[in-house]
């Protein structure tokens, strides 16, 4: 079987947690499911699309108010179109969705130091599971625009999916690629504020093919997909303060034999032992530089059993001891 062949039976594996969750809530709210669940990547976002619109129009039942039309949807983002680059797309969307408050719900973008934050509001008076879906696919279908505008699929570092407790994040993590938090107030996406500045570099004569399957379309770099969702799990592991998962451990997450998991990691050029090397560094850089933990703290979040074997690997990745590098960093700061 062919590369692209294996690649796109990985994903549709991937995406069935998300489809099983779908199916609960329209069950749970008495929707007839838009048919059998999806065979192909290109079924899932056409199957996935008419389940939110499903979900969509029963929560906005409880509401005193009705959801954007999909017309709308496509003015807002026919808009941004015009923007210079990113940070003046999100400043228009604030505005568009200002317009038709409350259907629209409230984005706006803040930044903490080299962090851009997103945060999406949507304003409902109801707290629910169907509701909670429903705004995380709203907040999943800004990231897929801003990625879209920019022309580039940039790293989201944090995702914060509301204010339910989840005992299944794996979903989510599949879908947004990055490590995931429930529990919080916030529907929020944080992401490296360089990307603020990034061109807007798409034309009106591509819109019509992107905005078909806005913004059920996941996963439009297939190829990626496997090593993302691993880096997700790891990177979410140190976040969360739990242990660092195993090879093994995260294979059974992803609902794979470890021996098929080596082999898939394999065909995409890479191994368990690189994505966690790669995965630990950028960790290991974040908390150095946040300057509030000493080295022998950083390195029991991230699972080294002393300060000196933390300090070995970091010199093999980043070619420097960690408080040479966090000095570097700050003079560059």
């Amino acid at each position: 079987m062919p590369e692209t062949a294996h690649s796109r039976r990985d994903l549709l594996l991937a995406l069935q947690p998300l489809v099983a969750l779908l199916q609960q809530e329209l069950t749970l709210a008495g929707i007839a499911a838009p048919g059998p669940p999806p065979s192909s990547i290109t079924d899932f976002a056409r199957w996935y699309l008419a389940a939110v619109q499903g979900l969509e129009l029963s929560v906005a039942s409880a509401e005193a108010h009705a959801p954007m039309s999909r017309r709308e949807v496509e003015l807002m983002c026919r808009c941004v179109l015009s923007a210079v680059d990113l940070r003046e797309a999100i400043g228009l969307l604030t505005d568009y969705c200002a317009m038709l408050h409350p259907r629209a719900g409230q984005v706006r973008l803040t930044t903490r130091g080299d962090v851009a934050v997103f945060q999406l509001d949507s304003l409902r008076s109801v707290r629910s599971s169907a509701v909670s879906l429903v705004d995380i696919t709203g907040l999943f279908s800004f990231l897929q625009l801003l990625q879209w505008l920019g022309g580039v699929e940039f790293p989201v570092g944090l995702v914060r999916i509301g204010p339910l407790q989840r005992e299944d994040l794996m979903p989510f993590l599949k879908l947004f690629r990055a490590p995931v938090l429930a529990g919080g107030e916030q529907y929020t996406l944080e992401f490296p504020a360089a990307h603020l500045t990034r061109p807007v570099v798409r034309t009106r004569a591509e819109f019509a093919e992107f905005f078909e399957l806005f913004p059920c379309a996941v996963f439009s770099n297939p190829a990626h997909g496997l090593a993302q969702q691993v880096d997700a799990l790891l990177s979410a592991a140190v976040m969360q303060g739990r242990p660092i998962p195993t090879l093994e451990e995260v294979a059974a997450t992803l609902e794979r034999p470890p021996s098929t998991f080596r082999r898939q990691l394999e065909r995409r050029g890479t191994s368990f032992r690189k994505l966690r090397d790669a995965s630990l560094a950028a960790q290991a850089q974040r908390l150095l530089s946040r300057g509030d933990l000493p080295v022998e703290q950083i390195a029991a979040r991230l699972g080294f059993s002393d300060a000196s074997t933390f300090r070995r690997a970091f010199r093999k990745w980043c070619g420097t001891a960690p408080t040479r590098w966090t000095a570097e960093h700050a003079d560059a700061d």
